[in-house]
């Protein structure tokens, strides 16, 4: 007859502690899924598949994330705000999928996609020194302070080509 070990038990009380825990804070529409788990451990990796995927999904999912950041542009129409808080989406999903950008790549990616009325203001931050210091929601701030004057220039852009294109008629 085998005997168990103190360390034996130890590590069987902390299984049934954790079996117990986890399992409480499962909810009831998931339960079904761990019912017949029968140490902490595997209701972890049932759990952890269930909710992230597979290796397979999780490195799907970051290869989809990561084109988003890298193709990331202004759509027409599309408002700083706007491009900041869908920007700011794809973030989280990076940081879900755990990755993390440096503040200077993700700075650099926000300033690419924005639109062509924005090249004179991201030329000139681009330019300052200070702009490593930045957080990406201080380089929000700093566009903000100039959206009235690019949208201003835009109105002004526009309108002049729309009357050189009508004026050939």
């Amino acid at each position: 007859m085998n005997k168990l070990s103190n360390d034996d038990l130890d590590k069987m009380e902390k299984d049934a502690i954790a079996f117990y825990e986890i399992s409480c804070v499962v909810p009831l529409e998931k339960f079904n899924t761990i019912i017949n788990c029968t140490s902490a451990k595997e209701i972890w990796e049932v759990l952890k598949n269930l909710y992230q995927g597979s290796e397979q999904a999780q490195e799907k999912k970051l290869t989809i994330v990561l084109n988003e950041f890298t193709n990331i542009k202004a759509l027409p129409g599309e408002s700083l705000d706007e491009s900041f808080k869908r920007f700011n989406l794809i973030i989280t999903k990076l940081s879900n999928v755990g990755t993390v950008i440096s503040n200077h790549e993700t700075y650099r990616q926000f300033l690419n996609g924005l639109g062509r009325h924005w090249m004179t203001t991201k030329m000139i931050v681009q330019v300052d020194r200070n702009i490593h210091t930045l957080s990406l929601f201080k380089l929000y701030g700093e566009l903000q302070a100039q959206e009235s004057t690019v949208l201003k220039e835009c109105e002004d852009i526009d309108g002049s080509l729309a009357l050189m294109a009508q004026a050939p008629q």
